[in-house]
């Protein structure tokens, strides 16, 4: 009999038998399978057997399936074979027992390689971990948005989470806009220390471009750049790398996640903007569900 195994989320552990022809899984529970993840939906997907195969189905649901990273479209049959990691809300799931111990040991990597980082003191430089100390990231902060309906708490505890990461930065912001006006609503701020709480400035054409053209904006080296009225800007600000991605759910940008650096060039990798992606996919969820809690609790 084939198993479904839970590796990340609310109900990490827990495998669910799949018997007879249809399984149905979501957040209600009158589900043949339940997840207790409020970012999924009450009926967020179909598994069916259609001969030998196994067949997956999203059914509409609110934030997405995602298989192996990329979401499948909503009501497509698409064919959910072993080693494939399904990921909806903010839940893991396996279909197969080896897949499951793979995920888990590679979490648990990462919580090792952290810890011995710590005791042998790893310089905060030494990058050879990227891979692992990414994933580490995507899956704290998978963890406060299962835990924190407060936009605030989930904004602080990203920006934390990415200064963690990248450790040449100077500013980070989530700034936030209003989904009736388009102006920008909120704005969520962190910066090193030696940075004065006054000159949190960030670009506002960088910001403006992003959310305009719905597309993560990168430059390394500001210094760098020719003619271009967004590196032209940079410069008078003394901006020296910027990375900023929208915070897009179901199409609408709902906001940005802004870093930089000052002066100094090449406060992140041309890679970190694939994290960053990822990372602002969930984190646009989040806040998302966390407006819509606030306005209900008014």
């Amino acid at each position: 009999m084939t198993n479904l195994y839970v590796v990340n989320g609310s109900d990490e552990g827990r495998s669910f038998d799949l018997k007879g022809d249809t399984i149905y899984i979501g957040r209600s529970p009158d589900n043949d399978i339940q997840i207790k993840d409020r970012f999924v939906s009450r009926k967020h997907l179909r598994i069916f057997r259609k001969e030998s195969k196994y067949l997956i189905k999203d059914l509409e649901s609110k934030n997405g399936t995602f298989i192996n990273g990329k979401q499948i479209p909503s009501g497509v049959e698409f064919e959910l074979k072993e080693g494939l990691t399904i990921a909806i809300g903010m839940s893991v799931i396996c279909l197969d027992k080896k897949s499951s111990e793979d995920v888990v040991s590679f979490l648990e990597s990462i919580r090792l390689s952290r810890d011995i980082s710590k005791e042998v003191g790893v310089s905060a430089k030494n990058r050879s971990m990227t891979a692992q100390k990414n994933m580490e990231l995507i899956h704290k902060v998978s963890n406060v948005l299962m835990r924190s309906l407060n936009i605030n708490e989930i904004s602080e505890k990203i920006l934390g989470y990415i200064f963690d990461l990248l450790k040449r930065i100077d500013r980070g912001a989530i700034i936030l806009i209003d989904k009736e006006t388009g102006e920008i609503s909120e704005v969520i701020t962190k910066f090193k220390s030696h940075i004065n709480g006054s000159d949190m400035r960030y670009s506002p054409d960088v910001v403006d471009r992003v959310i305009e053209d719905g597309k993560a904006v990168i430059v390394l080296d500001s210094s760098a750049e020719a003619g271009d009225d967004l590196s032209d800007t940079l410069k008078i600000l003394k901006i020296g790398s910027v990375m900023c991605v929208p915070l897009i759910i179901r199409s609408k940008i709902r906001g940005v996640i802004y870093v930089d650096s000052i002066e100094k060039p090449y406060g992140f990798r041309k890679e970190d903007l694939s994290l960053f992606k990822a990372l602002s996919s969930r984190a646009a969820i989040a806040i998302e569900n966390a407006s819509i809690y606030s306005r209900e609790n008014r």
